[in-house]
């Protein structure tokens, strides 16, 4: 029940004829032919797409325009030794692996090929049974790092903002319970800063919508240089951002504040022009001063927010002070 027929050409280059193109690919390497072909037979009666060479060079020009999911190579051949095949066809293509055969095993030889990226090691003669084991464990094995890696990446979308790259809205709540929670148990303090952009529809009105989206992506890159590594920053929405000033307590906040506002009404913003500099207001309210659940939190920053909008913005108003602006 192989995948198709096969037939070499000029370059010793066996291939196979109507594969299934969602099997996953292997490139056999190796100068005897009486090694290739029962490792070819073996490998496509499995399922896999097998495409053999009697020549490293052909093989490594090949990787340059082909994508391959596994590499199984001789680590002695004539015209380019083993290890140095190893290292041209990881830099060619790093996110194949790669197993090794060899009729003349060492320790050393072994470690030297784990350690340029070798997945597994094979030793001449092998059964085949093993050698089938060894591949189907190369793949099993790519197969979790795969899972692996989609989880993370969904992961991470599930927690960011499409456009600016900082932590979405959603995102934003599961960060003010942990803060909070930190807070109560090891009795901390810490800061929420909500930040407006100042006539932001009068920038997209002006300049357009795509303009508009580089200016919130350049405003998010500005607010993050501004913040230390225990911060977060997220867009809570629209033109309005978040900052969690983590085990600081007001007073502190609002020196971060004040040098955030007055750093972004400095900062050139090279989509618009300097006479219609981008400026924020912000608003200041502090855990446990202020609030301590998250949804009084946010009220409370938001209404000194709103109150350095009104002072006439391009400004930080902290909650609950006599002079609050």
């Amino acid at each position: 029940d192989s995948k198709g027929s096969s037939k070499m050409n000029e370059h010793g280059r066996q291939m196979t004829i109507e594969t299934d193109s969602d099997s996953p690919r292997i490139m056999v390497v190796d100068d005897e032919e009486k090694v290739l072909t029962p490792i070819k037979v073996a490998l496509e009666h499995i399922g896999y797409e097998v495409i053999t060479f009697l020549d490293a060079q052909n093989a490594l020009d090949e990787l340059k325009n082909e994508i391959y999911d596994l590499i199984i190579t001789d680590l002695k051949m004539p015209k380019i030794p083993g290890i140095k095949f190893i290292k041209e066809a990881k830099k060619i293509s790093p996110n194949s692996d790669l197993i090794v055969m060899t009729g003349f095993p060492s320790v050393e030889t072994a470690v030297k090929c784990m350690k340029l990226g070798a997945a597994d090691y094979i030793t001449k003669p092998f059964d085949m049974e093993y050698f089938n084991l060894i591949v189907k464990k190369a793949f099993y094995k790519r197969t979790l790092e795969k899972r692996a890696a989609e989880r993370e990446y969904y992961e991470h979308i599930s927690h960011v903002d499409g456009l600016t790259g900082l932590y979405n809205h959603n995102f934003f709540h599961n960060l003010m319970d942990g803060e909070i929670s930190r807070a109560a148990r090891y009795k901390h303090s810490f800061s929420l800063l909500m930040i407006d952009i100042d006539d932001f529809k009068r920038i997209n009105d002006t300049y357009g919508h795509q303009v508009g989206n580089r200016v919130l992506k350049e405003l998010a890159s500005l607010l993050n240089s501004f913040v230390r590594k225990n911060d977060s920053v997220a867009r809570y929405g629209g033109e309005e951002f978040a900052i969690i000033f983590s085990e600081t307590a007001k007073e502190h906040g609002s020196i971060f504040g004040n040098r955030i506002v007055n750093g972004i009404s400095s900062a050139k913003i090279k989509e618009i022009s300097q006479d219609d500099r981008l400026t924020i207001s912000a608003g200041l309210a502090g855990y446990p001063d202020d609030a301590t659940t998250q949804e009084v939190l946010v009220k409370k920053a938001d209404e000194a927010l709103y109150q350095a909008k009104k002072m006439g913005k391009n400004t930080l108003c902290v909650y609950g002070k006599q002079n609050p602006c």
